[in-house]
């Protein structure tokens, strides 16, 4: 690729993103209540760039129940804990996952890592999308 037509695309995508981040801003979106909502796992963005889609996403699942809750499951493991939600902002606090050991080619242990991390998240096409205090890192969901 020719750097002109690089540097364009790289510009054109730049300014898409600061676009979506201001009519967000002007509509004054409200972030949406995740209490009794069921999430399932279908990319998981880690460090280097690298995307990961399970190959059965109902493996990987995060249930909001009442009285911030969690519940889910992480492939052969289950997650429990709690949600915190102020806007957009989101934390699991205390978070806990069993310890099996799953077989190969399980997103177990990053999705956990990750979602211990957890400090925002964003409503992007009908799925959530769950960031880090780690730059770069997205995990995003689909309604279950």
């Amino acid at each position: 690729m020719k750097p002109n037509t690089l540097r364009n695309l790289l510009l054109t995508k730049l300014i898409t993103i600061c676009l979506l981040f201001i009519s967000a801003a002007e509509s004054g979106a409200e972030a949406p209540d995740l209490d009794g909502s069921n999430w399932q796992l279908t990319r998981l963005k880690v460090l280097g760039g690298f995307e990961f889609s399970p190959e059965e996403p109902g493996n990987y699942v995060l249930n909001f129940r009442s009285e911030n809750r969690l519940t889910g499951t992480s492939d052969c493991n289950e997650i429990s804990g709690s949600w915190l939600q102020e806007g957009f902002n989101l934390r699991f606090e205390p978070f806990r996952s069993s310890r099996k050991l799953c077989a190969p080619g399980s997103l177990h242990n990053n999705l956990i890592l990750y979602l211990r991390d957890c400090v925002e998240f964003s409503i992007v096409n009908g799925n959530i999308i769950v960031t880090t205090s780690t730059p770069d890192i997205e995990i995003e969901f689909e309604a279950r």
